[in-house]
């Protein structure tokens, strides 16, 4: 009896530390992400901008199909369908903290050439997972509802609940490994394109693993979203 008590116990504490790491990670990655972008947004790597940066990169690797374009918000950067959207403070600045968020979007664009039906697939999924998504916690509560009235219905609406939020989730994952791709790919065209040194380009990466950080908390945030102590501080 004393073995099982201690398999019990040692299994709800590894279930708390899961949940205490997960809320930290989850509601402190935006925070993070801000103070390292912060921290080497002091490193200059060019006298251009990085809107420049992005056309030498789009004439040198797409015979300049890939346009720029610039939008409010902090750090809302993003690549869709050829066009790169940089946030104010990116596009204007020249240290290594913008051009590591320009060149993580333009590789990116780099995915989409190289691997276009993957990335297609990519884009179905998620699009068929933030759909999905939204039904999740309204399911949850019509089965509680029909706990009531019809164990079978409730059990079955619950079901569907369960597998909405479990598509959400690998959807999840599958996007850690696409920007994971994207930011390797920054890496060589920092390399390539503005002459980055070892030292800026081990900068250029710890701004990137920030960034990673975030997707990695909208994982967790979609796993702890019951313990309702998950916040909205999100840059991704």
């Amino acid at each position: 009896m004393d073995i099982i008590n201690i398999i019990l116990y040692s299994l709800i504490g590894v279930f708390v530390l899961f949940i205490v790491i997960g809320l930290a990670v989850a509601n402190y990655s935006g925070q993070n992400l801000i103070a390292v972008y912060n921290q080497y947004s002091k490193m200059v790597v060019d006298f251009d901008n990085t809107l420049h940066f992005a056309q030498k990169v789009s004439m040198g690797e797409f015979n300049g199909r890939i346009k720029t374009n610039v939008i409010d918000g902090i750090l809302t950067d993003n690549y869709y369908r050829g066009i790169i959207s940089l946030s104010k403070n990116v596009a204007n600045a020249s240290n290594i903290s913008a051009y590591a968020v320009c060149a993580h979007e333009l590789g990116h664009a780099i995915q989409y050439r190289d691997t276009p039906k993957k990335m297609k697939s990519f884009s179905n999924r998620q699009l068929t997972s933030n759909i999905l998504s939204k039904l999740t916690f309204p399911l949850l509560l019509i089965g509680i509802v029909c706990l009531f009235f019809n164990i079978i219905v409730s059990i079955v609406v619950v079901g569907f609940s369960i597998i909405t939020l479990v598509i959400g989730l690998m959807a999840k994952l599958s996007t850690i490994k696409i920007e994971k791709e994207a930011s390797e790919n920054a890496i060589k065209l920092l390399k390539k394109y503005a002459y980055c040194d070892d030292e800026m380009l081990k900068c250029a990466k710890k701004v990137l693993s920030a960034a990673k950080l975030t997707y990695v908390a909208s994982f967790l945030k979609s796993v702890l979203a019951w313990t309702m102590l998950v916040n909205k501080y999100d840059f991704y």
